[in-house]
């Protein structure tokens, strides 16, 4: 970890979570996960067996984008085995609080789940409230189940899953610049939840994550480091690197064949680039070349695609 998570993860420690976290792109905020899991550890260590924890049981990582939803799967998984693993030190001690939180030795100390689309969904998640858990999740797999809606489920497990999504969770919401809706879905979430006529005591809170948070947050974590403008630092280096950017002008995509020339115009650029080097594009409906034997231009369902 940096500086700058050396420093939220005291201030966690100390206090609680930021309202939002701003570090640029590819500062390593799926180190909050990490971060989260010890502050659960440390809850659980230093909190009396009559009193109810602070921290949330269940962290949610989650962000619009599938490819990020994977990584932070991996990491979660990463964690998980170090602790599954360790037979004493700090990662023995964070074990053990943590499978005394899931119901003793015999369970895992930190479980990972992945719920998104393209992919086969288990409810695995939601088989027991007490279990440490990570789940890293799209925004309409969590908002589903949040709003009693879960994505291919039974009606029957509705409640269920939106009780363990809605009570003792912390939400990572990355990219939360691009997921504004559901940001403020969340916070509509808390303000209900002070609704309830016996005050619900399990932990529930949103965070959200991005290079530019939202306006109306009013505890932003900053970073005051300087890792990111030290050249030869790994995150100075990617942030300093120069970006050169060039606009090519597809003069023949008009009309009705305005793909084919655009088609025509990315092919002619791919064809200078090195191998392994691709550039990205996407027009603004969402079109894509499909698969060879297929040939022409068809529109898939309500995504935008990028060669």
């Amino acid at each position: 970890m940096g500086p700058a998570a050396v420093r939220l993860a005291k201030g966690i420690g100390a206090a609680d979570w930021p309202d939002a976290i701003a570090l640029p792109t590819a500062s390593g905020k799926t180190a909050c996960l990490d971060i989260a899991v010890f502050a659960l550890a440390a809850a659980a260590l230093n909190t009396p067996a009559t009193e109810p924890l602070a921290a949330p049981r269940r962290i949610f990582f989650v962000v619009d984008r599938r490819v990020i939803v994977d990584e932070a799967f991996k990491r979660a998984r990463h964690i998980a085995r170090a602790l599954r693993g360790a037979p004493d030190g700090v990662l023995g001690t964070v074990a053990g609080a943590l499978r005394g939180l899931a119901g003793g030795e015999a369970w895992e100390p930190l479980a990972c789940f992945q719920l998104r689309g393209g992919m086969y969904r288990s409810d695995a998640w939601a088989r027991s409230p007490a279990q440490p858990a990570i789940i890293a999740s799209t925004v309409d797999q969590l908002g589903s189940r949040l709003l009693f809606r879960a994505y291919g489920r039974s009606h029957k497990a509705w409640p269920i899953q939106a009780g363990l999504a809605g009570n003792d969770a912390l939400i990572l919401l990355d990219e939360a610049h691009c997921a504004r809706p559901f940001l403020d879905t969340l916070e509509a979430v808390r303000a209900y939840r002070g609704w309830a006529e016996t005050p619900l005591v399990a932990p529930f809170r949103a965070v959200a994550m991005s290079a530019t948070p939202p306006p109306g947050l009013d505890d932003v974590f900053r970073d005051d480091s300087d890792e990111g403008r030290t050249p030869g630092h790994p995150l100075g280096d990617r942030r300093l690197a120069a970006k050169p950017t060039l606009l090519e002008v597809a003069a023949k995509a008009k009309g009705a064949h305005a793909l084919d020339g655009l088609a025509a115009a990315l092919a002619g650029q791919a064809g200078k680039l090195p191998a392994g080097r691709w550039p990205a594009w996407s027009s603004p409906t969402g079109w894509r070349r499909p698969a060879q034997r297929s040939g022409g231009w068809r529109k898939p369902m309500g995504t935008t695609w990028c060669c």
